[in-house]
């Protein structure tokens, strides 16, 4: 049996899964898991869960924070709201890839890593934000969508962060190993590279890293849940603690780092996942 700090790679067998119901808004698919199991009561107030997947992966890696999350809070009597998750395919992963390069890091061969970051967070910022405003128009008859939760692993922690920011009706999130500081963390990453090479790092970058990096010191009034991992070395814990240092007294923020866990979605996060929205959302 396995330990719920490991990293969670698939549903387990024990774990009923949700309907997934898919509908095409502008040209890509947006799969809804949960639709399907609804009550009448709770079609009438949905609140709708958004999980965008890491770098490389495609929505399927979703699938299991969406059947895992809807299982677990289906064991819990008297919810009074419905709950639905809703991912896609980010820009240029799963079926919408169009080049397999700019998926990749500087060690697996892009050059333009940091430009790719950035502009994929801004892409999928502006595809969940066209979703929001579109999706009562294609579910009308099966629920009324009356709250949207941002939730990501990885780049898709990296969107949620942007999205807390970007977005005014988005009023909480679920980061997993996301960060908050994409300047220093891919310095870190690139190394002493960072001084010389002027394409993988330029002036240009760099600027728009720390603008996007200063804006989400606006963040207030929100309500964040934040999953890392103590083991995690690609997106290390410490550029986030400095953001929850200055700026988590300006909004609600719930800091979890757990001791045996690395760069990994495990079932002790979607524990505390479910016991946050029981106290802070349901």
């Amino acid at each position: 049996m396995s330990r719920r700090y490991e990293q969670l790679n698939g549903v387990p067998e024990s774990t009923i899964k949700s309907s997934k119901p898919t509908i095409n808004i502008s040209g890509f698919h947006v799969h809804l898991y949960g639709v399907d199991e609804l009550s009448s009561r709770h079609a009438k107030d949905t609140i709708v869960f958004f999980h965008v997947h890491g770098r490389t992966r495609s929505y399927k890696d979703g699938e299991v924070f969406a059947h895992q999350l809807l299982f677990q809070l289906k064991l819990t009597e008297n919810l009074e709201r419905g709950f639905v998750v809703a991912t896609f395919d980010t820009r240029n992963h799963g079926e919408r890839r169009i080049d397999s390069l700019s998926v990749e890091d500087w060690k697996g061969g892009n050059n333009k890593h940091a430009h790719d970051m950035l502009a994929m967070i801004d892409g999928n910022v502006s595809d969940i934000r066209l979703v929001m405003k579109y999706l009562e128009l294609y579910v009308q008859g099966r629920f009324i969508p009356t709250e949207f939760i941002m939730t990501g692993f990885s780049l898709g922690g990296h969107t949620a962060w942007d999205a807390l920011v970007m977005e005014p009706e988005m009023k909480a999130a679920v980061i997993i190993v996301g960060s908050p500081n994409l300047t220093d963390l891919l310095i870190e990453r690139l190394g002493d590279d960072h001084v010389t090479d002027s394409e993988k790092w330029s002036e240009s970058i760099a600027a728009m890293c720390k603008a996007r990096d200063q804006n989400l010191t606006k963040i207030t009034g929100k309500n964040i849940l934040i999953l890392n991992g103590a083991l995690d070395t690609l997106v290390p814990s410490k550029f986030t603690l400095s953001w929850v240092e200055q700026y988590g007294s300006y909004n609600d923020v719930c800091l979890n780092i757990f001791q045996n866990t690395g760069h990994w979605l495990s079932l002790e996060m979607i524990d505390t996942t479910v016991e946050w929205i029981l106290q802070n959302i349901a």
